[in-house]
């Protein structure tokens, strides 16, 4: 990845997908160790080091092999997020707003875009939109588009637990104003 992303570390934690990373030899001695720490800080049972565990493993073998995801796991006890990163060639053929998907005819409602400033990669675009699965359940769809002169990036973070979402806002604008080039 030629991003750097220079996040909170007391909210967020980087998912690597790809083992080894760094001093971890699998994503069972990752979670072990993240298991451990939050659980000691916040004086876990078994049962929720078990649950936490086996969603931090998920969350690792989920990851698609071109996203780069972050865990915000300030109070995993109370609130999850997660936040996918993606750097692509550029979409020649789609608009930064297509690619934040401010056109979806799926969309519930109108699609709230805007310009997103005050960013580390510079001005970008910030849209979400809301989507009705097919038993009706909605699901608040947040993208950041940023276009550079050789590639696309793109923040991605949804949620079907609305008030979630809303409450975990400010924190995803913050990731996302914290993606910048690597030196």
């Amino acid at each position: 990845m030629s991003l750097h992303v220079d996040f909170d570390r007391d909210l967020w934690v980087y998912v690597p997908a790809e083992w080894p990373w760094e001093q971890f030899r699998g994503v069972e001695e990752w979670s072990t160790a993240l298991v451990n720490a939050l659980g000691e800080a916040n004086g876990y049972d078994a049962s929720m080091r078990e649950w936490l565990d086996a969603t931090l493993q998920g969350m690792s073998r989920g990851a698609d092999t071109d996203e780069h995801r972050f865990a915000y796991l300030a109070r995993p006890h109370e609130v999850l997020g997660l936040a996918s990163i993606y750097e692509q060639p550029v979409h020649a053929d789609l608009s930064p707003e297509q690619l934040a998907g401010a056109d979806d005819p799926r969309a519930t409602r109108p699609v709230a875009a805007a310009p997103f400033e005050g960013g580390r990669l510079g001005r970008g675009l910030s849209a979400v939109r809301h989507l009705a699965d097919e038993n009706g359940i909605i699901t608040a769809v947040a993208q950041w588009v940023w276009r550079l002169d050789d590639r696309d990036v793109l923040m991605v973070v949804g949620d079907d637990d609305l008030a979630r979402f809303e409450l975990l806002r400010d924190d995803y604008d913050a990731l996302a104003r914290s993606i910048g080039t690597a030196d």
